[in-house]
C-alpha cells in the first residue's frame, strides 16, 4: 500500500470515529441531593475542585425537595445516585427490586440534654419527657428502647413519656424546658451542642452497648445494581471523588471556608461543631465484618419494628450492600 493510500485510509478512519468520540464525551453521572444536606457539601467540592474531571467523569447535580423525592427520582431513573438509609434499600431488595448501597457516613443522631441536667445514663430516663425525631420507627429510638430493656430492665414507652415531632420543633422544645432529653438527628443535635447542651450518647454508642460492632453507616449512597454493573468504572470514579471531597472538607481550611456558609448558620461554633461531627463519620474500614454487623442490626430492628420498617425478610437481603465496592484510599 502506497504512503498516500495509507494516509487516506487513516484519515478516513479518523473522520468516521471522531464524531462518535465527540458524541460520547466524558462519562456522566447524575446525583440527586438536598440543597441543605451534607451530600451537597461534597458535590460542591467535587465541582469546584474539578475532582470529577480528574477522575474522568462529568458530574450533574439534581436538587431534591425532600428525601422522599430522591427515592422517587431514583425509582424513576431520573437520577443515578442518591443518599438515603440503607434500611430502605433492604426493604426494596426484599420486594425483588435491585437497589444496592455503599457506605456514606458513620455519623449518628444523639441523645441531648441541657448542660446542667442530672441525666447521665439511659437508666435515668425513667419518668422523663423525651423528644424523639420523626416517628416511633426512628432507628435510634428503637435501639434506645432495646438497650433500656436489656441493661436497665424498663420500658421507655411505658416508663417515660416520648414526644415525637419534627427535629427543629423538638430543638425549640428542649431549649424552652418542655423536654428533659432529646433524641435527634445528628445535625440538629450538633447545633444544640454548639449552644452548650450535652450529648449523653449517640447512635454509635447504642450499637456498641448492644454488642453490634464494628461501626456501621447510617446513610449510604444508593443506586440500581444493574446500572452499577454497566457503569463500574464511572461509579468507582465517583466514589474516589466523593471520598476525596470528604477528606478535603475535614482537612483543608480553604475548602471549609466556602463550605461553612452552606451549614445554614453564621455562628462559628455551630459551623465548627457540625464539621466535627461530620468528620467523625468518615468511613475508615469496610468489609465482611461491617456487613456482618449490619446483618445483626437489621435482625434487631426487624424484631423491634417488624415489617413496617424493614419489610418481610427476617434477615438482611443479599445484595443490600454492593459487593463490588472497594473503599477508596
Amino acid at each position: 500500500m502506497s504512503r498516500s493510500l495509507r494516509y487516506f485510509s487513516v484519515s478516513l478512519l479518523a473522520a468516521m470515529l471522531f464524531p462518535a468520540l465527540l458524541q460520547a464525551g466524558p462519562r456522566s453521572l447524575i446525583v440527586g441531593a438536598l440543597a441543605y444536606g451534607t451530600l451537597n457539601w461534597e458535590l460542591t467540592v467535587i465541582e469546584r475542585e474539578g475532582l470529577d474531571r480528574r477522575q474522568g467523569f462529568s458530574l450533574e447535580i439534581r436538587t431534591l425537595a425532600n428525601p422522599q423525592a430522591g427515592r422517587i427520582a431514583l425509582q424513576g431513573s431520573s437520577v443515578d445516585v442518591i443518599v438515603t438509609n440503607w434500611l430502605w434499600v433492604a426493604r426494596q431488595r426484599s420486594e425483588g427490586l435491585d437497589f444496592t448501597a455503599v457506605p456514606y457516613s458513620l455519623t449518628h443522631g444523639a441523645l441531648i440534654v441541657p448542660a446542667g441536667s442530672p441525666i447521665q445514663t439511659i437508666g435515668q430516663l425513667q419518668g422523663k419527657r423525651i423528644g424523639v425525631a420523626g416517628s416511633p420507627l426512628y432507628e435510634n429510638w428503637l435501639l434506645l428502647k432495646a438497650l433500656a430493656r436489656k441493661k436497665f430492665k424498663f420500658d421507655l414507652e411505658k416508663d417515660a413519656t416520648p414526644v415525637f415531632g419534627a427535629p427543629p420543633l423538638l430543638n425549640q422544645q428542649l431549649i424552652q424546658g418542655r423536654l428533659d432529653a432529646l433524641l435527634n438527628y445528628w445535625h440538629y443535635a450538633a447545633r444544640l451542642e454548639a449552644q452548650g447542651y450535652r450529648q449523653v450518647l449517640n447512635g454509635g454508642d447504642l450499637l456498641q452497648e448492644l454488642g453490634i460492632h464494628p461501626p456501621i453507616p447510617t446513610l449510604s449512597y444508593v443506586f440500581r445494581e444493574r446500572w452499577a454493573s454497566d457503569r463500574k468504572d464511572t461509579l468507582s470514579a465517583f466514589m474516589r471523588a466523593a471520598y476525596g471531597a470528604k477528606d478535603a472538607i475535614c482537612s483543608d481550611r480553604r475548602v471549609w471556608k466556602y463550605i461553612a456558609p452552606m451549614t445554614g448558620s453564621n455562628d462559628p461554633k455551630v459551623q465548627d461543631t457540625l464539621r466535627l461531627r461530620y468528620c467523625e463519620g468518615r468511613i475508615r474500614s469496610w468489609g465482611s465484618a461491617e456487613i456482618k454487623a449490619a446483618e445483626t442490626l437489621y435482625s434487631l430492628l426487624h424484631q423491634e419494628a417488624g415489617e413496617t420498617l424493614t419489610g418481610k425478610a427476617d434477615t438482611l437481603p443479599r445484595g443490600t450492600f454492593w459487593m463490588d465496592f472497594v473503599l477508596p484510599r
